[in-house]
């Protein structure tokens, strides 16, 4: 997390300097939205065992309702391979919503912070003893995080996104546990309503 903190200031970095310059930063005249899909990463502790390497799809929708603040809808599912002892594919299904705020834009890029909690489907293989049995469990989950924004042409775009996501699980003896992870997301967005127009903003070095 604390490299994700000093990869998302460097990024913010020129973005900020550019608004302070007095060049043209975009504006929302209304209610905007995007949709995108694109792939999923996750890297997660499944059924208590070590870090296991989850592929998948997520599709997520934004409405930004003023400039800087939006609302995000977040759906995502990552699968697993095959367990050598069981057989049985894992895979997590998320469904996640919350605010989203861009802490840093100009006219081509967003440095993006969001704050989403819903509910995560796991399921898994656990292992009891010298058997292996099937546990699954959906249990209210959150994530928390930041994201890039490019411009590709109208109405496209690229997004970018790490979170630290927080599930749950059913572990060897029959108990529900938390479970930590990092997800990376890399998705085509679509821009709806994208009209903008730009706002100076006056600059305050002489």
């Amino acid at each position: 997390m604390i490299r994700l903190a000093i990869f998302s200031s460097l990024w913010a970095t020129p973005l900020l300097a550019q608004d302070l310059r007095g060049e043209a930063v975009p504006a929302a005249t209304g209610s905007t939205s995007d949709f995108a899909v694109g792939y999923s990463y996750v890297n997660m502790n499944l059924s208590g065992e070590p870090k296991v390497k989850v592929n998948g799809l997520d599709t997520n929708a934004v409405i930004n309702f003023i400039p800087r603040w939006g609302a995000t809808l977040d759906a995502s599912y990552a699968r697993a391979g095959r367990d050598p002892g069981s057989g049985h594919s894992s895979y997590i299904l998320s469904v996640l919503t919350g605010p989203v705020f861009a802490a840093a834009q100009n006219e081509n890029s967003r440095l993006l912070v969001r704050a989403l909690a819903g509910v995560s489907l796991v399921d898994s293989s656990v292992r009891v003893n010298q058997l292996y049995y099937r546990g699954w469990q959906s249990r209210f989950s959150w994530a928390i995080g930041t994201g890039i924004e490019r411009n590709l042409s109208t109405p496209f775009a690229v997004r970018f996104n790490v979170d630290y996501l927080r599930t749950k699980f059913v572990g060897s003896a029959g108990i529900v546990q938390p479970q930590n992870g990092i997800r990376v997301t890399a998705s085509l967005m679509w821009r709806f309503a994208a009209g903008r127009e730009s706002r100076h903003v006056a600059s305050r070095v002489p």
